[in-house]
C-alpha cells in the first residue's frame, strides 16, 4: 500500500468506481457530485491510495484541507484504507498548523467520519439530491497532557500590541516544534518569565483556522472558568472552541 499526491483528479475512476454504486448514491446525486468535481477540478487536489492499482481517493481543497470527497473501491472497504487516507491528510494539516479539518459528510459516510474522530457542527441539509452533515476534526489533540516548554514573548504585565490599554494577565508565547511555532498561554506564574514548562491542559481553537495551547503546571488542577476568564481579554474577539485534557 502506498499513498501519493495525484497530478489531477481521477474523474473517470471516481465516476466508475465510486459514483456508480446505486446503493450509495441516487442517480441525480451522483451526477451532481461529478458535475461539481468537473467544474472545480482546477481548485482541488487529490491523494490516491494504491495497492496493485488505484483503490482509494481523497479530494480536498489545498488552502484549508477541507475534504470534498473520499472514496474507497467497494471490495477494499473496511480494511482501514479510508482511515489511512485521512491520517495522511491529518499529518499534513498538523504541518500547516491548522486548527481543524472540515467536511460535509454525505449520509452514507457519516459513520465513517464519526469513527475517525469527526464531530457534527450543524444540522444536516439537502443539496443536489443528497443529504450532507457539516463535520470537523479538531487537530492537535494528541498533545493534550504532554509536557512542553513555552518561550514567552509577551510576558505577564506587558501591554498587548494591538488591544488598547490591555495588559497581559498571564504569560503568552510559543512552543517551538519541528514543523514551526505553536502559540501558547502559560497559566500559573503571576510574574514575568522567559520560559515555562508545563503540560498542555487544553487547546483553544479559532474558527479562523489557528489554535493556541493552554499550558499549566503539572500539579495544577484545572479550573475551566478561571482560565477562560484569564485569557478572555483577548480570546473574546475570536469565535472559539476549547478542548480540555481528560487528565484534569
Amino acid at each position: 500500500m502506498k499513498i501519493e499526491a495525484l497530478k489531477q483528479l481521477p474523474l473517470p475512476w471516481i465516476e466508475d468506481t465510486i459514483l456508480k454504486e446505486k446503493s450509495s448514491w441516487t442517480e441525480n446525486g451522483a451526477a451532481n457530485i461529478l458535475s461539481f468535481l468537473k467544474s472545480h477540478a482546477e481548485e482541488f487536489t487529490a491523494i490516491g491510495l494504491y495497492e496493485e492499482g488505484l483503490i482509494g481517493v481523497l479530494v480536498y481543497r489545498p488552502e484549508d484541507l477541507r475534504i470534498i470527497l473520499i472514496g474507497i473501491a467497494r471490495e477494499k472497504r473496511r480494511h482501514g484504507y479510508g482511515t489511512a487516507l485521512l491520517d495522511g491528510l491529518k499529518e499534513k494539516a498538523e504541518q500547516m498548523h491548522l486548527a481543524r479539518i472540515e467536511a460535509n459528510a454525505a449520509s452514507n459516510a457519516l459513520a465513517f467520519y464519526q469513527a475517525n474522530g469527526f464531530i457534527e457542527t450543524g444540522e444536516s441539509s439537502q443539496a443536489g439530491g443528497l443529504s450532507f452533515t457539516p463535520m470537523e476534526y479538531l487537530l492537535g489533540r494528541a498533545m493534550l497532557g504532554k509536557t512542553v516548554t513555552v518561550i514567552v514573548d509577551h510576558p505577564y504585565g506587558s501591554f498587548h500590541p494591538t488591544i488598547a490599554d490591555a495588559v497581559y494577565p498571564v504569560n503568552f508565547g510559543y512552543v517551538s516544534q519541528t514543523e514551526g511555532m505553536q502559540d501558547a498561554w502559560a497559566i500559573g506564574p503571576q510574574e514575568p518569565v522567559e520560559t515555562f514548562t508545563g503540560i498542555v491542559a487544553g487547546i483553544v481553537y479559532h474558527r479562523q483556522g489557528t489554535s493556541r495551547w493552554i499550558v499549566i503546571p503539572p500539579s495544577m488542577v484545572i479550573d475551566h472558568q478561571k482560565i477562560i476568564d484569564l485569557i478572555g481579554f483577548e480570546e473574546q474577539y475570536y469565535e472559539t472552541e476549547i478542548l480540555w485534557s481528560d487528565r484534569h
